[in-house]
């Protein structure tokens, strides 16, 4: 493809841009979104990248509720451009609404390691996610092992978690490690004597 044939294909692109943000602001969400994809198909075929593309993406799929879009296509802008300041906030604001979603979902639901990859993605996994996913694996999967090697995982990314020390002790305590488990039962004690406010809190 000659470089005038790419400044075309450029420009065409420019337009689709404005006219799905222009959809984008009267609501129109899932029309944006599909002149977004098209010109998004437009510069692959051209081997056209943009940062700002993939942001509109993101934040359009939001707007429909495509979390993994949104998580796709956030990466995406800013694995072309780290540093601007919209494709941060952006990536804070969806982190933050999968991560909600994620909280409000019961213990057996299909859906739970779905929004716990995405997170995964996002960068943002902590140690409440990961007790949530160990406690998912353990009664919806009956994959105590499994859970086991998360719950330890929560402990390791985060020590003084009083839950993840008491998820941890537990699992351990039924998977006949009782030492262990009494060690790490008063680890959480101890924090609890420690940080009495945080602990009243939980």
């Amino acid at each position: 493809m000659t470089r005038k044939v790419k400044r075309e294909v450029a420009v065409r692109i420019s337009a689709e841009i404005d006219r799905a943000v222009r959809l984008s602001e009267r609501g129109l969400h899932d029309a944006a979104w599909q002149i977004l994809k098209a010109a998004e198909r437009l510069a692959q075929n051209a081997n056209l990248r943009s940062a700002y593309l993939h942001w509109l993406l993101a934040g359009t799929a939001s707007q429909r509720d495509d979390a993994e879009g949104a998580a796709e296509n956030i990466l995406r802008a800013l694995e072309l451009d780290a540093i601007a300041p919209p494709f941060r906030d952006a990536h804070r604001v969806i982190s933050e609404r999968v991560r909600a979603t994620f909280e409000e979902l019961d213990l057996h639901d299909v859906a739970v390691p779905i929004l716990f990859r995405l997170l995964a993605r996002l960068g943002v996994v902590d140690a409440a996610a990961l007790v949530k996913l160990s406690r998912h694996v353990a009664e919806a999967d009956g994959n105590h092992q499994a859970a086991l090697g998360l719950a330890q995982d929560a402990v390791q990314r985060e020590p003084q978690n009083a839950e993840a020390l008491l998820h941890l002790a537990s699992l351990l305590a039924k998977a006949g490690r009782h030492q262990e488990a009494r060690a790490r039962r008063s680890e959480a004690e101890a924090l609890a004597v420690t940080f009495p406010c945080a602990a009243a809190e939980a």
